[in-house]
């Protein structure tokens, strides 16, 4: 996207979307971009639905707490919330100081999220006309569908969380080549997490030596397949675009406006 298609893109009214990530390990089987990769491939296609057009990722955020993690790994590039927060703003009044009135940020990174809804409030104060969403993917998926995914795979959705069985299949249908999946299942411990990792209600510093692992897999993640990862990536898109032309109303009505992962098909 060059600066005329921003500019072009703002004086039509075009809804901005900006993709947000993160940095931290997904198992030892995906790769530490796979927040940021699912949020680029869910804002392109978004723009596939809707006249849009996408801005660059936010690629670091907020680190998931050690005991989704299964321990201190590294590869945990963590900005703090407050910083965060800071960052977001200042893009969202730079967007909104450029023309934009609408914006959807789509996330992927649990922990980014109370930090986002501040950071549009922030940018709210400054911009009163500014309407935004942030919309996490793991919240648009339905409670059937998981139920129905549970039922399919006997992966209960207790053991499906943080690089479990529905990401982990959303990354080898989103980036297939970034995706070992013979490490799925790498310790004999890891196999069955629910009946070796103990897990809490709760977060403890440190984290207990009995709530961590030797490969990062807290969850079931050796069921997941891509085949699945594409079922659950267009109930994404479907349930994220009918929410977007729900809140947002003519703005986000119109014809198809090409994303740029449409080049490479991610």
């Amino acid at each position: 996207m060059s600066w005329r298609d921003f500019r072009d893109g703002a004086a039509a009214g075009r809804l901005c979307v900006l993709p947000v990530g993160a940095v931290e390990p997904h198992g030892p089987h995906l790769p530490l971009t796979s927040d940021t990769l699912l949020s680029e491939y869910f804002a392109a296609r978004l723009c596939e639905q809707l006249p849009a057009f996408v801005m660059p990722a936010i690629g670091y955020g907020v680190a998931t707490p050690p005991f989704r993690l299964g321990g201190d790994f590294p590869g945990v590039v963590s900005v703090s919330g407050t910083a965060f927060t800071h960052l977001v703003t200042d893009v969202l009044l730079s967007l909104a100081g450029n023309g934009v009135r609408d914006v959807v940020v789509v996330n992927s990174a649990i922990d980014n999220l109370s930090f986002l809804c501040e950071a549009a409030r922030q940018a709210r104060e400054h911009h009163p006309h500014l309407r935004i969403m942030v919309v996490h993917w793991w919240d648009v998926v339905g409670e059937e569908f998981r139920d129905a995914l549970a039922a399919e795979t006997a992966v209960s959705r207790a053991d499906d969380h943080h690089a479990g069985m529905v990401e982990s299949s959303l990354v080898m249908h989103v980036a297939p080549d970034g995706v070992r999946p013979e490490l799925a299942h790498a310790d004999g411990e890891d196999l069955d997490a629910g009946a070796t990792v103990r897990r809490t209600a709760y977060h403890m510093f440190p984290l207990p030596s009995d709530s961590a692992t030797r490969s990062g897999i807290v969850y079931r993640a050796d069921r997941a397949d891509a085949e699945i990862g594409g079922r659950v990536a267009a109930r994404v898109v479907r349930a994220m675009a009918e929410a977007v032309r729900l809140e947002f109303g003519p703005a986000a009505a119109g014809g198809t406006v090409r994303s740029p992962l449409q080049e490479d098909d991610r």
